[in-house]
Protein backbone atom coordinates (compact mmCIF):
# COMPACT_ATOMS: atom_id res chain seq x y z
CA UNK A 1 0.00 0.00 0.00
CA UNK A 2 2.30 2.90 -1.42
CA UNK A 3 0.08 5.73 -0.44
CA UNK A 4 -0.90 6.12 3.26
CA UNK A 5 -2.58 9.22 3.11
CA UNK A 6 -6.72 9.32 3.97
CA UNK A 7 -6.44 5.44 5.10
CA UNK A 8 -7.90 4.32 8.06
CA UNK A 9 -5.57 2.80 10.11
CA UNK A 10 -6.77 1.12 13.91
CA UNK A 11 -3.92 0.67 16.39
CA UNK A 12 -4.23 -1.26 19.65
CA UNK A 13 -2.20 -0.83 22.35
CA UNK A 14 -2.42 2.96 21.45
CA UNK A 15 -2.15 4.65 24.92
CA UNK A 16 1.49 4.05 25.57
CA UNK A 17 4.95 2.54 24.49
CA UNK A 18 5.40 2.11 21.28
CA UNK A 19 1.99 2.33 20.27
CA UNK A 20 2.25 6.20 20.88
CA UNK A 21 5.13 6.70 18.35
CA UNK A 22 3.18 4.08 16.19
CA UNK A 23 0.00 6.82 16.10
CA UNK A 24 2.51 10.15 15.54
CA UNK A 25 4.01 7.92 12.60
CA UNK A 26 1.25 7.51 11.12
CA UNK A 27 -0.75 10.31 11.33
CA UNK A 28 2.37 11.71 9.78
CA UNK A 29 1.85 9.68 6.92
CA UNK A 30 -1.55 11.48 6.52
CA UNK A 31 -4.03 7.94 8.19
CA UNK A 32 -6.66 8.72 9.90
CA UNK A 33 -6.97 6.09 13.43
CA UNK A 34 -8.76 4.08 15.19
CA UNK A 35 -6.86 3.89 18.93
CA UNK A 36 -8.03 1.61 21.45
CA UNK A 37 -6.71 0.41 24.41
CA UNK A 38 -7.98 0.15 28.21
CA UNK A 39 -7.15 3.24 29.06
CA UNK A 40 -10.05 5.75 28.13
CA UNK A 41 -7.52 9.23 29.64
CA UNK A 42 -4.14 8.50 28.01
CA UNK A 43 -6.33 7.17 24.40
CA UNK A 44 -8.08 10.69 24.59
CA UNK A 45 -4.36 12.28 25.22
CA UNK A 46 -2.92 10.56 22.46
CA UNK A 47 -6.02 11.42 19.87
CA UNK A 48 -5.98 15.07 20.61
CA UNK A 49 -1.86 14.95 19.89
CA UNK A 50 -2.47 13.57 16.49
CA UNK A 51 -5.46 15.70 15.28
CA UNK A 52 -2.75 18.03 14.95
CA UNK A 53 -1.60 16.48 11.88
CA UNK A 54 -5.11 17.68 10.22
CA UNK A 55 -6.37 14.05 10.24
CA UNK A 56 -9.11 12.22 12.06
CA UNK A 57 -9.06 10.05 14.97
CA UNK A 58 -11.65 8.56 17.33
CA UNK A 59 -10.31 6.78 20.70
CA UNK A 60 -12.39 3.39 21.32
CA UNK A 61 -11.60 2.26 24.49
CA UNK A 62 -10.95 -2.07 24.81
CA UNK A 63 -10.05 -4.43 26.95
CA UNK A 64 -7.95 -7.14 24.24
CA UNK A 65 -8.35 -9.90 27.27
CA UNK A 66 -12.19 -9.66 26.86
CA UNK A 67 -12.95 -12.16 23.45
CA UNK A 68 -16.81 -10.35 23.19
CA UNK A 69 -14.93 -6.47 23.40
CA UNK A 70 -12.16 -7.92 20.62
CA UNK A 71 -15.22 -9.28 18.44
CA UNK A 72 -17.07 -5.72 18.38
CA UNK A 73 -14.02 -3.68 17.70
CA UNK A 74 -13.88 -4.00 13.95
CA UNK A 75 -17.62 -2.52 13.98
CA UNK A 76 -16.81 0.44 16.11
CA UNK A 77 -14.35 1.55 14.23
CA UNK A 78 -16.56 0.97 11.03
CA UNK A 79 -19.37 3.05 12.72
CA UNK A 80 -16.99 5.94 14.05
CA UNK A 81 -14.31 6.43 11.29
CA UNK A 82 -15.21 3.77 8.15
CA UNK A 83 -13.43 1.00 6.79
CA UNK A 84 -10.59 -0.02 7.79
CA UNK A 85 -7.57 0.00 5.85
CA UNK A 86 -4.63 -0.93 7.85
CA UNK A 87 -4.50 -2.68 11.16
CA UNK A 88 -2.09 -2.36 13.40
CA UNK A 89 -2.13 -5.91 15.69
CA UNK A 90 0.46 -3.73 18.56
CA UNK A 91 -1.14 -4.29 22.09
CA UNK A 92 1.02 -7.04 24.12
CA UNK A 93 1.99 -7.66 28.10
CA UNK A 94 5.13 -9.17 29.55
CA UNK A 95 5.94 -10.23 32.49
CA UNK A 96 9.32 -11.86 33.37
CA UNK A 97 9.10 -14.75 36.01
CA UNK A 98 10.54 -18.23 36.15
CA UNK A 99 7.76 -20.24 34.47
CA UNK A 100 7.11 -22.91 37.42
CA UNK A 101 5.95 -19.15 38.99
CA UNK A 102 3.01 -17.99 36.37
CA UNK A 103 -0.46 -18.66 37.76
CA UNK A 104 -2.43 -20.19 35.11
CA UNK A 105 -4.67 -16.95 34.33
CA UNK A 106 -1.61 -15.05 33.79
CA UNK A 107 -0.21 -17.69 31.29
CA UNK A 108 -4.22 -17.63 29.57
CA UNK A 109 -4.33 -13.30 29.57
CA UNK A 110 -1.29 -13.86 27.81
CA UNK A 111 -1.78 -15.79 25.53
CA UNK A 112 -5.44 -13.74 25.15
CA UNK A 113 -3.98 -10.19 24.30
CA UNK A 114 -0.90 -10.94 22.78
CA UNK A 115 -1.79 -14.09 20.13
CA UNK A 116 -5.42 -14.87 20.11
CA UNK A 117 -7.01 -11.14 20.43
CA UNK A 118 -4.64 -10.15 16.93
CA UNK A 119 -5.92 -13.42 15.24
CA UNK A 120 -9.95 -12.20 15.71
CA UNK A 121 -9.11 -9.02 14.66
CA UNK A 122 -7.56 -10.48 11.64
CA UNK A 123 -10.32 -12.21 10.58
CA UNK A 124 -12.93 -9.56 11.32
CA UNK A 125 -11.34 -6.91 9.15
CA UNK A 126 -10.21 -9.29 6.56
CA UNK A 127 -13.10 -10.06 4.32
CA UNK A 128 -13.59 -6.04 4.12
CA UNK A 129 -10.17 -5.65 3.05
CA UNK A 130 -10.51 -8.17 0.04
CA UNK A 131 -13.90 -7.22 -1.26
CA UNK A 132 -12.77 -3.67 -1.22
CA UNK A 133 -9.23 -4.59 -3.03
CA UNK A 134 -6.95 -3.25 -0.49
CA UNK A 135 -5.18 -3.61 2.87
CA UNK A 136 -2.51 -4.37 5.25
CA UNK A 137 -2.47 -6.18 8.25
CA UNK A 138 1.45 -5.40 10.84
CA UNK A 139 2.07 -7.73 13.64
CA UNK A 140 3.50 -6.47 16.07
CA UNK A 141 6.35 -9.58 17.14
CA UNK A 142 10.26 -9.44 18.86
CA UNK A 143 13.08 -11.03 18.75
CA UNK A 144 11.98 -13.16 21.84
CA UNK A 145 9.71 -14.79 18.85
CA UNK A 146 12.79 -15.78 17.04
CA UNK A 147 15.07 -17.05 19.48
CA UNK A 148 12.75 -17.05 22.84
CA UNK A 149 13.96 -15.62 26.30
CA UNK A 150 15.05 -16.88 29.74
CA UNK A 151 11.79 -16.10 31.97
CA UNK A 152 9.99 -15.06 29.77
CA UNK A 153 8.37 -17.75 28.30
CA UNK A 154 4.72 -17.10 27.74
CA UNK A 155 5.39 -14.07 26.17
CA UNK A 156 8.21 -15.28 23.29
CA UNK A 157 5.62 -18.08 22.64
CA UNK A 158 2.85 -15.51 22.07
CA UNK A 159 5.71 -13.48 19.52
CA UNK A 160 6.84 -16.46 17.87
CA UNK A 161 3.04 -17.16 17.31
CA UNK A 162 2.40 -13.88 15.81
CA UNK A 163 5.23 -14.87 13.29
CA UNK A 164 4.27 -17.71 12.09
CA UNK A 165 0.51 -16.46 11.98
CA UNK A 166 1.81 -13.69 9.74
CA UNK A 167 3.93 -16.45 7.84
CA UNK A 168 0.86 -18.49 7.45
CA UNK A 169 -1.34 -15.76 6.52
CA UNK A 170 0.90 -14.37 4.11
CA UNK A 171 1.28 -17.34 2.11
CA UNK A 172 -2.46 -17.33 2.12
CA UNK A 173 -3.18 -14.25 1.06
CA UNK A 174 -0.52 -14.28 -1.94
CA UNK A 175 -1.84 -12.86 -5.04
CA UNK A 176 -4.47 -10.90 -3.19
CA UNK A 177 -4.46 -6.87 -2.64
CA UNK A 178 -4.65 -7.96 1.48
CA UNK A 179 -0.35 -7.65 2.81
CA UNK A 180 0.54 -8.65 5.94
CA UNK A 181 3.80 -8.05 7.89
CA UNK A 182 5.71 -8.67 10.92
CA UNK A 183 7.92 -6.53 13.17
CA UNK A 184 10.47 -8.08 15.02
CA UNK A 185 12.05 -5.31 17.88
CA UNK A 186 14.85 -5.89 19.96
CA UNK A 187 15.26 -4.29 23.23
CA UNK A 188 13.97 -0.28 22.74
CA UNK A 189 15.34 1.95 24.92
CA UNK A 190 13.00 5.13 25.87
CA UNK A 191 9.88 4.32 25.85
CA UNK A 192 8.13 1.14 25.90
CA UNK A 193 8.25 -2.36 28.24
CA UNK A 194 11.94 -2.39 27.80
CA UNK A 195 12.28 0.93 28.98
CA UNK A 196 10.24 0.18 32.10
CA UNK A 197 12.54 -2.64 32.77
CA UNK A 198 15.44 -0.80 32.25
CA UNK A 199 14.37 1.47 35.13
CA UNK A 200 13.71 -1.18 37.71
CA UNK A 201 16.71 -2.85 36.96
CA UNK A 202 19.46 -1.42 35.13
CA UNK A 203 20.23 -1.52 31.76
CA UNK A 204 20.45 -4.68 29.82
CA UNK A 205 24.23 -6.34 29.07
CA UNK A 206 26.18 -4.10 26.12
CA UNK A 207 25.86 -7.09 23.93
CA UNK A 208 21.97 -6.65 23.77
CA UNK A 209 22.09 -2.98 22.96
CA UNK A 210 18.90 -1.50 22.35
CA UNK A 211 17.45 0.03 19.08
CA UNK A 212 15.05 3.23 19.12
CA UNK A 213 11.16 4.14 18.60
CA UNK A 214 12.11 5.81 15.73
CA UNK A 215 13.55 2.87 14.48
CA UNK A 216 10.50 0.36 15.22
CA UNK A 217 7.70 3.09 13.98
CA UNK A 218 10.17 3.77 10.33
CA UNK A 219 9.69 -0.40 10.21
CA UNK A 220 5.77 -0.59 10.22
CA UNK A 221 5.96 2.46 7.77
CA UNK A 222 8.20 1.16 5.39
CA UNK A 223 6.34 -2.47 5.77
CA UNK A 224 2.99 -1.22 4.79
CA UNK A 225 4.32 0.51 1.73
CA UNK A 226 6.71 -2.09 0.74
CA UNK A 227 4.52 -5.20 1.41
CA UNK A 228 7.74 -6.46 3.62
CA UNK A 229 7.52 -9.98 4.84
CA UNK A 230 9.26 -9.36 7.74
CA UNK A 231 11.37 -6.53 9.26
CA UNK A 232 13.65 -7.40 12.08
CA UNK A 233 15.20 -3.98 14.75
CA UNK A 234 17.63 -4.46 16.06
CA UNK A 235 20.59 -1.93 17.16
CA UNK A 236 23.48 -5.02 15.90
CA UNK A 237 22.63 -7.38 12.64
CA UNK A 238 21.36 -10.60 14.16
CA UNK A 239 19.88 -11.74 11.64
CA UNK A 240 22.74 -14.63 11.04
CA UNK A 241 22.50 -15.56 14.80
CA UNK A 242 19.17 -16.53 13.82
CA UNK A 243 20.00 -18.37 10.47
CA UNK A 244 22.78 -20.24 12.82
CA UNK A 245 20.12 -20.83 15.22
CA UNK A 246 17.86 -22.59 13.28
CA UNK A 247 20.93 -24.71 11.81
CA UNK A 248 21.73 -25.85 14.96
CA UNK A 249 18.47 -25.61 17.41
CA UNK A 250 21.23 -26.93 20.50
CA UNK A 251 23.02 -23.70 19.92
CA UNK A 252 20.09 -21.43 21.40
CA UNK A 253 21.00 -22.26 25.17
CA UNK A 254 24.50 -20.97 24.27
CA UNK A 255 23.63 -18.04 22.57
CA UNK A 256 21.60 -16.76 25.25
CA UNK A 257 24.48 -17.68 27.86
CA UNK A 258 27.25 -15.55 25.52
CA UNK A 259 24.62 -12.82 25.35
CA UNK A 260 24.26 -12.79 29.04
CA UNK A 261 20.52 -12.70 28.89
CA UNK A 262 19.78 -15.60 31.85
CA UNK A 263 21.65 -13.12 34.37
CA UNK A 264 19.21 -10.23 33.11
CA UNK A 265 16.44 -12.31 33.18
CA UNK A 266 16.74 -13.22 36.75
CA UNK A 267 17.55 -9.95 38.02
CA UNK A 268 14.21 -8.52 36.45
CA UNK A 269 12.40 -11.37 38.16
CA UNK A 270 14.08 -10.81 41.10
CA UNK A 271 12.98 -6.87 41.00
CA UNK A 272 9.26 -7.63 40.39
CA UNK A 273 8.99 -9.98 43.27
Amino acid sequence: MKELKERNALLTGASRGLGVHIARALAKEGVNLALTARSVDALEKVREEVISHNIKAVAIPADLSETVQVMSLSDKVDDKLGPIDILINNAGIEWATPFRDYSPQEIEKMIQVNFTAPMILTRAVLPGMLNRGRGHIVNMSSIAGKTGFPNQTPYASTKAGMIMFTNSLRTELDGTPVGVSVICPGFVAEDGMYAEMEKRAGPAPRSLKPTTPEKVTSAVIKAIKKDSAEIIVNARPIRPIFILQETFPGFNTTLHKVLGTPAYAEKISDDQS
